[in-house]
């Protein structure tokens, strides 16, 4: 395969740093730059793979790129346990005044699993 350029592996290690899967990277490019490029190539790219190949640069831009992702993403209400907490707070409450007993237990059980952390990420 013929070297990239420099905007086409900086597109890749965007994406990478967002956690996008390799294959979906290796699609997303052929559609941006008309370039064929298979799943092993993009995980060339990727810091946290054993096979990584590429330049200490892109260590450092991965980690810059990661970092704004993660604060944009903490932005985001339903990222928020509170946020999500309230909504099915809600609507138990909903479903109880619509006599709909068998969706508020299962928003109950869903409020329970939120707060006993299984969606949290350690």
């Amino acid at each position: 395969m013929r070297r990239l350029p420099e905007a086409i592996k900086r597109r890749i290690v965007e994406h990478l740093a967002c956690y996008q899967p390799y294959a979906e990277i290796s699609r997303l490019i052929e559609q941006e730059y008309d370039v064929t490029l298979t799943p092993r190539h993009v995980r060339a790219y990727d810091p946290t793979s054993p096979q990584y190949s590429g330049a200490p640069r892109w260590v450092e831009y991965h980690k810059t790129v990661r970092n704004r992702f993660a604060q944009e993403a903490g932005q985001i209400a339903i990222t928020q346990q509170a946020y999500r907490l309230h909504t099915l707070d809600k609507l138990v409450d909903r479903a109880i005044e619509q006599g709909n007993s068998r969706l508020a237990a299962q928003l109950l059980e869903q409020a329970a699993k939120e707060v006993g952390g299984w969606y949290v990420i350690k």
